[in-house]
């Protein structure tokens, strides 16, 4: 019987195996869009219950990232809306018309992020705003007691 050669055997079994195992296919990761959790029936409902702050025009919660104790007059937390509306736009809303809510402005600064704080003689609103993909802004307003 004829010996049967393993060493090129082997050769070529690892050169076939490892040529299988290369792939001329690229694979890119799948787009996800950022988790924003958009109801507008209770969103509508939710800013309805808000009473002492402005809230922009067609803005829409942003449920995953909000938290609100109370209502009216008396709520704290944190409220997220979304809004198309450019971040200058969304700006010059709460800079104008916190004043007419009776909000002192305490703070503004104007950068990548802007932030504005407001206080009357109960609580402190600090508000963020941001800019998001597709021309929407991110506006995220925190209420805190003064006292």
């Amino acid at each position: 019987m004829d010996k049967i050669q393993t060493k090129p055997l082997t050769l070529v079994t690892a050169i076939f195996l490892f040529l299988n195992s290369c792939s001329t296919a690229i694979k890119t990761p799948i787009y996800e869009s950022p988790d924003v959790d958009v109801n507008i029936e209770e969103s509508n409902t939710r800013l309805s219950e808000i009473s002492d702050i402005p809230i922009p025009s067609k803005s829409i919660i942003d449920l995953k990232k909000t938290f609100i104790l109370g209502k009216g007059n008396d709520w704290m937390g944190r409220l997220s809306l979304i809004n198309k509306k450019n971040v200058e736009e969304i700006y010059n809303f709460f800079s104008n018309e916190m004043i007419k809510f009776s909000y002192k402005e305490k703070s503004s600064i104007r950068s990548d992020v802007n932030t504005l704080i407001f206080e009357n003689n109960k609580k402190a609103i600090f508000i963020k705003i941001s800019k998001l993909n597709f021309g929407k802004t991110y506006i995220e307003i925190t209420s805190t007691p003064v006292n």
